[in-house]
């Protein structure tokens, strides 16, 4: 890049020319109209690409600005503006044109965006050229920090930070550490005892995890004493010339910013008060030795400070989203319980009520078997009997949901609890004309149970299924050795559970079915069953394709030990 003054040849990172002292900023483009991050660019003796990617020299975030839409060309002392191809073309006070040459105070069109060209000079001496880099920086912070502060996502802000400290100091490399605590900050990698959160190019494009190397000792130096470390030549400077990753990175100019907290760390006082180190900005260039700008050091750490607030403010706010979604959890937890309760009172009553007609029953039952019944009467009392015991039972259970009771255990074959429960539906079943497969293995051990309240809840499973599947199909009950215990599936091809009920389908009253065809409790009583087993239940469905329950069970030994 050639100086206007006295024509040498400078880097195009220089803001003023290194022989001369003449500023290189010899004109400037306003944006006048459309909403953009920056409102003033200011344009050296060199060439500049404008459009909305992030590959172009002045980025225009405005929809309507194509990706690659126009290109400032310097040449012959003046600038020339080319469209390259745009969808909406450029327009230079108000005609739209291929190429045409700027003069000061052309207003140039781009999509809905509005700029004006001003031409600086080229002496580069006066005290108006000297205070726009100031300009500059301040209409950048203010700018960044508007997008900072209108998000209170700490993804959104550490994204928006880091874009940020790239954009100020003109870096190849960025990265934005944070210091972390939480359970997820495992994932990341550590770095002098902070966590390396994002990593991102120059031109926008992230740095993968792992593949950073970033100078650890420079950013453990800038931690320790709270302050900007900076150097212009890494590999030349005594300090940081033999730290391994200067070395294996060929790194070369080095920044490195702490974000401090706005409170003070606690074990501090008078005149010790130290701030809290809450994380680090660091940029870095691979190509160039020549150090950042003092403006642009001094924009990255005011960014820093206004950085340190957002990020405290995103983190405060995560954490009471935490604490409202663990209070809406105990409060579904506590209505859970009401419900609970109330069933509980509800069963207490059912099963007082069932108690006094089953007594009789039985009772009755006893003075047939005493009258010495003929083959096929007795078979037919057994069966009466069977199922008063079965309703004494579940009496039984009502009872033992509203209150706590001893219970006794056997320790059975699991296949033959299942196939007693397939026996007790064989109606239901056959009515729909539904087939059943059975797929029970041999092997199985043996489990610890209260076989009634097992079978109720396998009953339930299999209802369920059949009720699923109104056109008939196919019910698969399956046993299979599993994780020191045994498994057993209960599976229909059915239309499967609607996605509106499945996170709630085991809580009480929760139910597909139409009204009067069921209660909602078959799947909660289920749950509190195989729970009260130390066992556990889970399913998988598929909508129009059916759906399995699994039920795990410890074995006698695992139950007996638990």
């Amino acid at each position: 890049m050639q100086c206007s003054a006295c024509r040498r040849t400078n880097s195009e990172s220089f803001e003023n020319c290194n022989h001369c002292g003449a500023s290189l900023r010899i004109a400037s483009l306003e944006v006048i109209r459309g909403v953009l991050p920056e409102r003033l660019h200011f344009l050296k003796p060199r060439s500049y690409s404008l459009g909305r990617s992030r590959q172009n020299d002045l980025i225009l975030t405005e929809p309507s600005v194509s990706k690659f839409h126009a290109q400032i060309l310097y040449e012959d002392d003046g600038y020339f503006i080319e469209d390259r191809g745009s969808l909406h073309g450029v327009h230079v006070n108000g005609v739209r044109v291929q190429r045409s040459e700027l003069r000061a105070g052309a207003e140039i069109q781009l999509g809905n965006v509005m700029l004006r060209f001003t031409a600086l000079g080229k002496e580069g001496s006066t005290s108006e050229m000297a205070a726009l880099p100031w300009i500059e920086q301040q209409q950048l912070l203010l700018s960044i920090i508007q997008t900072i502060n209108s998000s209170l996502v700490l993804s959104e802000v550490l994204e928006h930070v880091l874009e940020a400290v790239i954009r100020i100091t003109r870096a190849e490399r960025g990265f934005l550490l944070l210091a972390e605590d939480s359970s997820e900050a495992e994932q990341y990698e550590t770095i002098a005892g902070l966590k390396l959160r994002l990593g991102r190019c120059g031109d926008g494009s992230p740095i993968l995890p792992g593949s950073g190397a970033i100078s650890t000792s420079v950013v453990t130096q800038s931690i320790a004493t709270g302050e900007t470390v900076a150097t212009g030549d890494a590999l030349s400077d005594p300090a940081w010339a033999k730290a391994e990753n200067v070395i294996a990175r060929h790194l070369r100019t080095i920044v490195c910013i702490p974000i401090l907290s706005p409170r003070f760390d606690a074990e501090s006082s008078g005149a010790d008060l130290r701030p809290i180190v809450t994380g680090a900005l660091y940029v870095d260039n691979q190509r160039t030795s020549n150090p950042f700008s003092v403006e642009s050091l001094k924009g990255a750490e005011a960014l820093a400070r206004h950085a340190a607030l957002a990020i405290e403010n995103a983190r405060f706010f995560e954490r009471e989203k935490r604490t409202i979604l663990e209070l809406r959890s105990t409060q579904k937890q506590l209505l859970q319980s009401e419900k609970l309760a109330t069933i509980g009172m509800m069963a207490a009553g059912i099963a007082h009520e069932l108690n006094t007609p089953l007594t009789y029953i039985l009772g009755n039952l006893e003075l047939l078997f005493m009258q010495n019944p003929e083959p096929e009467q007795r078979e037919l009392l057994d069966s009466v009997s069977r199922g008063t015991q079965r309703l004494q039972g579940l009496a039984q259970s009502l009872l033992a949901f509203s209150r706590p009771t001893l219970e006794q255990r056997s320790i059975v074959c699991v296949n033959e609890v299942i196939e007693r429960c397939l026996e007790m539906c064989r109606y239901q079943i056959a009515k729909k004309s539904i087939r059943v497969e059975r797929r029970l293995a041999s092997d199985l051990p043996k489990i610890s149970i209260n076989p009634t309240q097992i079978e109720t809840a396998i009953i339930n499973l299999l209802i369920n299924a059949v009720h699923a599947m109104d056109a008939g199909g196919c019910l698969t009950a399956e046993s299979t050795p599993f994780n020191s215990g045994v498994r057993i599936s209960i599976s229909d091809t059915g239309k499967g559970v609607s996605p509106t009920i499945r996170d709630r389908i085991f809580e009480p009253f929760v139910t597909s079915k139409t009204e009067g065809e069921g209660t909602g409790l078959g799947l909660s009583t289920t749950l509190m069953v195989i729970e009260h087993h130390q066992g556990e239940i889970n399913f998988v469905t598929q909508e129009g394709a059916g759906t399995t329950f699994r039920i795990w069970l410890p074995s006698a030994l695992d139950a007996t030990t638990s």
